[in-house]
């Protein structure tokens, strides 16, 4: 009988032993995440290299620990690579992991194969996405500005401005002014990336948009389920990007097991703050909180109204006729309610969740130069410009607040 017991003992301790130690899994060697960088057209191509330099330089001192780092760039107006970076005897290395011939219009369902594919040889328990490009926010392609944007010609007739010319650079410093570049293959609209990311069936934890005007609310309304962070500007960044080296480790936290945007976000700031006359104006939204904002602006839209004036509201462009406005300051103009305009802010407040700004911002398309930051809540928005109306009143943002 003792023996019958002790043997009995010995089988539970054994069964308590075996369920304590779980059986090691090939899931467990799942990498963490996967950062893509996505970088479209050649514009850029000169500032692209430094940022892959500078992401090279990063990860140097082997901080991605199992989490992958992928570089999808164009090496011709009709191919494309997608390389891998990784540490390896004491350096960065990088190897291709595929290459891509390019359609002659960038497409959602293009696009959308490349993203399937992209996401398709790097399996990590997340992905998430670091955009590179010229920016227009919301703005179609093909949209072309209305009556406000005309002028009179010398013989006396009204001239229509193109959507080229109302947009013409006008400054020597090169901006990533989504959408624009002087290869029209390499346009996308931001519907096409949110179709794009949707057929992917991965929802991303976060898209960093190195680009301009992308922190707006027309277009982050477009990918709201498409990520669950978005961090970007709502006027433009400087040809020279983000500051890889320095957020890159912020990307890559803890052997590249988390990130922290809202230092990305701080670190963004800081950085351009050492370089006065430039623009560090940068934002984090939690995409969740979409929908609430969009219940709180038809609140507001449907609540009395103020009169007010268009350039009285922050602007982020240098355009004589202005088509990015700071989205609170634009409701705070305009919202003659009292109870509606606050429960717009705190939702504001809670979409969001961390900015940063400096005193000023540059901008070079229309008036090049310097200007005043008054007032910064966060996102821009198109909604007080009568350019581009007609096209405006079909956006989802806006049949959602109307």
């Amino acid at each position: 009988m003792k023996r019958l017991i002790r043997n009995l003992t010995l089988l539970i301790s054994a069964c308590i032993l075996f369920v304590g130690c779980p059986k090691h899994s090939p899931e467990d060697d799942t990498p963490p995440q996967t950062i893509i960088v996505y970088m479209a057209g050649m514009h850029l191509g000169g500032y692209f290299n430094t940022n892959r330099n500078a992401i090279k330089a990063a990860l140097n001192f082997n901080i991605q620990g199992k989490s992958r780092v992928v570089m999808f760039y164009q090496t011709s107006k009709t191919k494309a690579e997608l390389k891998e970076l990784y540490f390896q005897d004491g350096l960065c290395q990088e190897k291709i992991l595929a290459t891509y011939d390019l359609p002659s219009q960038m497409t959602a369902s293009e696009m959308g194969y490349i993203f399937k594919d992209i996401i398709g040889k790097t399996p990590s328990k997340s992905h998430s996405l670091i955009l590179g490009a010229h920016g227009l926010g919301w703005i179609p392609i093909g949209a072309e500005p209305e009556s406000s944007a005309a002028y009179l010609s010398k013989d006396g007739k009204i001239q229509m401005l193109t959507h080229e010319e109302l947009w013409e650079r006008k400054g020597d410093i090169v901006t990533r002014y989504l959408g624009e570049d002087s290869n029209p293959e390499n346009r996308f609209d931001v519907t096409d990336l949110a179709k794009a990311l949707t057929s992917t069936g991965v929802k991303l934890d976060y898209i960093l948009f190195d680009a301009c005007f992308m922190a707006n609310v027309e277009s982050i309304y477009d990918l709201r389920n498409n990520a669950k962070y978005i961090v970007g500007s709502p006027c433009e960044i400087m040809g020279a990007g983000f500051p890889y080296t320095n957020i890159m480790p912020l990307l890559l936290q803890n052997n590249g097991m988390s990130y922290d945007l809202d230092a990305v976000c701080r670190q963004f700031n800081e950085d351009y703050a050492k370089n006065p006359g430039y623009s560090g104006t940068v934002a984090l939204i939690d995409c969740s909180q979409m929908d609430g904002l969009a219940q709180a602006m038809k609140r507001v839209n449907n609540a009395n109204k103020k009169e007010y004036r268009p350039n009285d509201i922050q602007a982020y462009e240098g355009q004589t006729s202005h088509i990015f406005f700071d989205l609170g300051d634009y409701v705070d103009k305009m919202c003659d309610d009292a109870e509606a305009k606050k429960a717009f802010d705190e939702q504001l407040s809670r979409t969001a969740i961390s900015k940063y700004t400096l005193d000023t911002f540059f901008s070079m398309y229309g008036k090049s130069g310097q200007y005043k930051v008054n007032v910064f809540t966060g996102m821009n928005t198109s909604a007080p410009s009568v350019l581009y109306r007609s096209a405006y009143e079909q956006t989802a943002w806006y049949k959602a607040t109307h």
